[in-house]
């Protein structure tokens, strides 16, 4: 009795003593550049010293206290919460205490309600900390939180004791799996890194699971992540250290970070450049590059230029090759090592601007080159590997047969809606331009459906030469029917405007070409109306309204309907600029 009391007064004296700080580090999601959600952490304070949560936790299972502490921390953490932010708040649970709320104590639940949450704003994530000690037990407690809302993450899969065959046995009941900064800091430099966190990210999506990945420090790790795997949430330094809560609501993410990571094409890695004499001793080469971690390095040997792949140089640099030429010089070795020293002037280079996907996959994929150069970034060279390079054109290539329009191959509504929320997300001005067919019902009626099928993917064409006269400037898009879309960035409104009004001139003329040589002379067809009157039908009229950019897709498409109003009582093809009175026409 005695030994029981005291023990209890010596936990309560503990908890009693201990100072919980709450903070809260962002997870971003790069595919909208809006925050995801936040970790909530705990920093403690004991009798005025700041303590790691780590040895607190040991102190506190010491004394049989790490139940009430986890609890307390939780408690703080939703207590302190901005309310006001969005976004869901990922809570650290001990898969014990899990076990244990599920026998009947509900605290979790109370304490979620009492701050004003919503449970379907809170993720329950499994520390590795601790071992499972029934897995059975967890996957009931796992399955009842579900079932009151919540949503279940794992943290640092692979470490600690969370194990890979926690993936296994719980696939069905995780909403989120966290790779670890082991993993994730220096994948850009680590082939290993880099086939783990695949394997990983392939399984966690095969199990219904979103992968964050946690610990990013660098930017050239975040651009590998976001290339090679598609990556969307991310949690780390490179976006924002833990936050207090008042320091939280000033927090605002960089739109230049979300532009970069939302940028999909192909990054590749810039170069660090060696410069070195040929005379060099192929000895002191060999100190001089004994630490670098990236794989590729440019050599600047008396100005020619090779590319020097440091992996393959110290797995073929056995000890006798080493004696061999220690006293050489460098010019000598970069002779008799062709395989290691490859001259950049043979490199074959990507051009990252060739709209024929289908070629440049077929081309890359027959090549025996295991490097391409994708040209110049910041004065360096930037070189992409092979294997990553296919993986790229193929999701390029299966996105685009899933999302294209069948008869235009466009991009379809999809595309498009992505493409807005990324610049209305940027911080960046952009227009959005809705145009259409007038009368393309009644010239199908007259003409046939073939004829319709063939201006359509004459509309298609023009417009596709559009984007490539403007390429890095304009995205098109095809909605459906008759109606397509175009984005455009990077351009003063006056230049719009222009390029917009030739464009219109350009498909005027072209879809004369359509009618009979008659239709032609009289100025007009005869078709149908809506009202199934016959009347005649103004040619290949066409209508476009232009309209400023917003991240809202709903209210761009509201504003130009309104337009497109205007624009259809107007004879001829005619350009509607939003906030303008001029109404540009054509009669040809």
């Amino acid at each position: 009795m005695y030994n029981t009391g005291l023990k209890s007064l010596v936990k309560r004296e503990f908890l009693e003593r201990i100072k919980i700080k709450p903070h809260y580090q962002p997870i971003v999601d790069l595919s909208s550049g809006d925050i995801h959600g936040y970790e909530a952490l705990s920093r403690f304070e004991l009798d005025g010293k700041n303590f790691s949560p780590l040895k607190i936790f040991s102190m506190a299972k010491d004394i049989d206290a790490a139940s009430e502490l986890d609890l307390m921390c939780r408690k703080v953490a939703l207590e302190n919460f901005p309310r006001d932010l969005k976004g869901k708040l990922f809570l650290n649970v001990y898969p014990s205490y899990l076990v244990s709320e599920y026998m009947g104590k509900g605290h979790t639940m109370s304490y979620v309600l009492e701050s004003g949450f919503n449970p379907r704003s809170v993720v329950l994530e499994l520390t590795e900390a601790e071992k499972v000690q029934d897995m059975r037990l967890l996957k009931g407690a796992l399955s009842h939180y579900k079932d009151m809302g919540f949503h279940v993450g794992i943290d640092d899969i692979g470490t600690g004791f969370n194990s890979l065959e926690h993936l296994l046995n719980l696939e069905g009941l995780l909403d989120y799996v966290k790779l670890p900064r082991e993993l994730i800091n220096g994948v850009s430099r680590s082939k290993i890194r880099h086939s783990l966190i695949k394997v990983l990210t392939e399984v966690s999506l095969s199990i219904g699971a979103r992968p964050i990945y946690e610990g990013l420090e660098k930017q050239e790790d975040l651009l590998v992540l976001c290339q090679d795997f598609d990556a969307h949430l991310f949690q780390g330094f490179y976006f924002s250290l833990p936050l207090s809560p008042e320091d939280l609501r000033n927090f605002k993410l960089e739109a230049r970070l979300c532009l970069c990571s939302q940028d999909k094409g192909l990054h590749g890695v810039d170069l660090r450049i060696l410069h070195v004499k040929g005379e060099e001793k192929f000895g002191s080469f060999l100190e001089r590059v004994e630490e670098f971690q990236d794989r590729y390095t440019l050599l600047d040997m008396d100005g020619n230029l090779y590319l020097l792949d440091l992996w393959k140089l110290k797995s073929q640099l056995n000890h006798i090759k080493r004696n061999l030429y220690y006293y050489r010089n460098i010019r000598e070795a970069t002779g008799l090592m062709k395989e290691v020293f490859v001259s950049v002037e043979n490199l074959p280079e990507v051009d990252t601007s060739n709209s024929n996907l289908r070629n440049l996959f077929d081309l890359v994929t027959s090549s025996d080159w295991e490097v391409f150069v994708l040209g110049k970034g910041n004065g360096a060279l930037r070189v992409i590997e092979k294997h990553n390079l296919i993986d790229y054109l193929h999701r390029k290539l299966t996105k685009e047969l899933l999302e294209s329009n069948p008869l235009t191959q466009l991009p379809g509504n999809r595309s498009i809606e992505e493409t807005i929320k990324r610049l209305g997300n940027s911080g960046y001005d952009f227009y959005v331009c809705y145009l259409d067919i007038d009368n393309f019902k009644a010239f199908n009626d007259a003409y046939g459906f073939y004829a319709g099928d063939q201006m359509i993917k004459k509309v298609g064409f023009l417009l596709k030469n559009f984007e490539s006269e403007n390429v890095g400037r304009v995205f098109v898009g095809h909605v459906g029917g008759d109606d397509f879309v175009l984005i455009l960035w990077d351009t003063a409104l006056e230049d719009v405007k222009g390029k917009l009004f030739e464009l219109l001139k350009n498909l005027k003329a072209n879809l004369l070409e359509f009618y009979s040589p008659e239709d032609i002379q009289r100025g007009y067809f005869m078709a149908r109306s809506r009202e199934e009157e016959i009347r005649e039908f103004p040619l290949a009229d066409v209508s476009m309204v232009l309209v400023k950019g917003s991240p809202d897709p709903l209210d761009i498409s509201r504003r130009s309907a309104q337009l497109k109003k205007k624009a259809k009582s107007v004879r001829g093809s005619v350009l509607v600029v939003e906030g303008l009175n001029e109404i540009l026409t054509i009669d040809l």
